[in-house]
């Protein structure tokens, strides 16, 4: 939801009167280009990124894509770039950005007018360059949490030492401080906030939730044909949103409706990421003549995927108030779609 949410903000904001300037790291090949509209201008700020360059001395590239014919997912490893992320790049692995992006937001600065600088998490170094930039100009900096600095779920960047837990706890209490306000996409950040940080924030925590643009939707798939029941899930899975309770129920599902792989489909369009297990309840439920994993896909093919589903699967953890799936939002819109009219429900 990190770009997608980027996005939506800088082509909404002129609408409000704002002019957007957006600095952003140089496009390429795994990234989602931000795209250009009115009153929005784009400046690309390259830096180098260390795990890249390992890869191109090993000769090795990123494939996010399942392999012709995979079927099933398997859950990434940390590997040696995600140690040379953990270990050297603090607070994240585009740490190095921060030099070069914080120099052409001064010269920005320097030559016009800004009444506001912004700035979301994840990543964190994008906070440290609004920080930079806001205590050397004085210009009101505003923070977002889109998810925590300290406690993000995702395995690879969970701090290897007491170390870089210490150092990573003095930067984001740096940013909190020195934030004229802070903004959280959902009540349980915004609560952990306030109660580890509260007399420290110059303003109360707001809460600005995640949105769908109804715009970025393509048109309902036109169904003359017969086709399976379609169950879509779109995202990452990991070690505290894992699929078990869900591929155990679709099991049941599928035997006591009796149903074929050409009546019932899951399509699975994402990743994973520290669930060691993948494999083996994949295994034991046996689902994977009733899977199509996709692997990575593009925002708009995701979208189209969950316009022509039956039914969007969202996963949620037990008693996890901070967590809440970005998607949630998105499948709003095509709920919306499938719901009666007021006069036929009526």
């Amino acid at each position: 939801m990190g770009g997608v949410r980027m996005r939506r903000i800088a082509r909404l904001l002129p609408k409000f009167g704002w002019e957007v300037v957006v600095l952003t790291h140089a496009r390429n090949e795994t990234s989602v280009a931000v795209q250009n509209a009115p009153g929005v201008r784009v400046e690309e700020i390259k830096a180098t990124d260390l795990a890249s360059v390992y890869r191109r001395l090993r000769g090795s590239q990123v494939n996010m894509q399942p392999e012709k014919g995979q079927s099933r997912p398997t859950a990434q490893k940390i590997g040696f770039t995600s140690e040379i992320n953990r270990w050297l790049m603090i607070p994240d692995k585009i740490a190095p950005w921060r030099k070069p992006a914080t120099q052409r937001g001064a010269e920005l600065l320097s030559s016009e007018k800004f009444d506001a600088i912004f700035a979301s998490l994840d990543p964190r170094t994008s906070l440290l360059v609004a920080t930079d930039l806001s205590e050397r100009f004085g210009v009101p900096s505003v923070v977002e949490y889109r998810d925590l600095w300290i406690g993000n779920p995702y395995y690879h960047i969970t701090q290897p030492t007491r170390f870089h837990t210490w150092m990573h706890q003095r930067l984001e209490r740096r940013v909190l401080r020195r934030a004229h306000q802070v903004s959280a996409v959902c009540q349980g950040i915004a609560n952990y906030l306030t109660s580890t940080y509260g007399k420290e924030l110059r303003a109360p925590v707001r809460l600005n939730y995640n949105f769908f643009d109804p715009s970025e939707y393509p048109e309902p798939p036109t169904r003359n044909q017969p086709r399976p029941f379609t169950i879509s899930y779109t995202g990452a899975m990991y070690a505290s949103r894992t699929p078990h309770q869900f591929f155990e129920g679709m099991r049941q599902f599928i035997d006591s409706r009796r149903l074929t792989p050409d009546q019932f489909r899951f399509r699975w369009a994402g990743g994973a990421a520290g669930i060691n297990d993948l494999s083996a309840v994949i295994n034991k439920t046996g689902i994977t003549p009733y899977m199509d994993f996709l692997g990575m896909i593009p925002h708009r093919e995701a979208l189209k995927l969950m316009m022509g589903s039956d039914v969007a699967l969202l996963l949620q953890a037990p008693n996890d108030q901070i967590h809440i799936p970005g998607k949630l939002f998105e499948a709003l819109e095509p709920a919306s779609r499938c719901l009666p009219s007021p006069a036929r429900a009526k």
